[in-house]
């Protein structure tokens, strides 16, 4: 039933990354917060998200701004080799309430829509080593990376498929990260097979609906729904939960 839950959640949550360019991540890593083992959590999402993302670049290539990208993930880089040195230092027991502050932080930002043109260069550079810092430990950063990738005088089709090169190189990075950390993806492989399909398949169709739905119709009910998720993750928190 979990293994059920986890591959609609992959789909439907890629359905949303294909349609918005982001928020599809963020609330992946809700669901699997919810019902999978805290250390387990961020390096399975990472996967899933790798191939997410790589679909989505895949299906997109031509509208990407790979100058952006470049100036992105050098710093990014960086910040990954960082955290990396102090991750064995993170307390997982924190995750869930901390996932569900960032998912109500990210509705709020969503909330506030703010306007977006032609960030300087260099905060490109300084957003992308935040990414860096954190991608390890909480795992979905495209609320982050939107700061300078969610561009008004950008098509839809160009954010979309810039945030997923973005976002594919960050994925990549995160997989000798956890295993220099010692994670073990083996034991898991059945469950990434099913949810990389899922997400694939999520893909594509979002590819599809992402000039047929409107954004900000479609934004409010997702919201809406990250809200309970999130404020769940932040109260539930301490709570003993059955996962596999």
């Amino acid at each position: 039933m979990i293994v059920a839950v986890l591959a609609l959640a992959a789909f439907a949550t890629s359905i949303v990354s294909g349609i918005l360019g982001m928020a599809g991540g963020v609330a992946l890593l809700g669901v699997m917060t919810a019902v999978m083992a805290p250390a387990v959590v961020v390096p399975v999402h990472g996967v899933v998200q790798l191939v997410s993302n790589g679909a989505r670049t895949a299906m997109l290539l031509e509208h990407a701004a790979w100058r952006e990208v470049a100036i992105f993930l050098g710093p990014l880089v960086l910040g990954v080799a960082i955290a990396t040195r102090i991750g064995r230092l993170f307390d997982y027991r924190w995750l869930e309430p901390t996932i569900g502050v960032v998912l109500l932080a990210f509705i709020a930002w969503r909330r506030a829509q703010p306007k977006v043109r032609r960030p300087p260069t260099w905060l490109y550079a300084i957003v992308g080593f935040a990414v860096g810092l954190v991608m390890l430990f909480i795992g979905a950063t495209g609320p982050l990376s939107a700061i300078v990738f969610k561009r008004d005088d950008w098509a839809p089709q160009r954010v979309v498929a810039t945030m997923a090169v973005a976002q594919t190189g960050g994925h990549l990075l995160k997989l000798p990260a956890f295993f220099a950390l010692g994670f073990d993806y083996a034991p898991h492989f059945g469950l990434l097979v099913g949810l990389s399909g899922a997400a694939i398949a999520g893909t594509w169709v979002g590819q599809r609906l992402l000039a047929r739905v409107p954004p900000k119709t479609f934004g409010l009910y997702f919201d809406a729904a990250l809200f309970v998720l999130g404020v769940w993750l932040i109260v539930a928190g301490g709570v003993a939960l059955p996962r596999p």
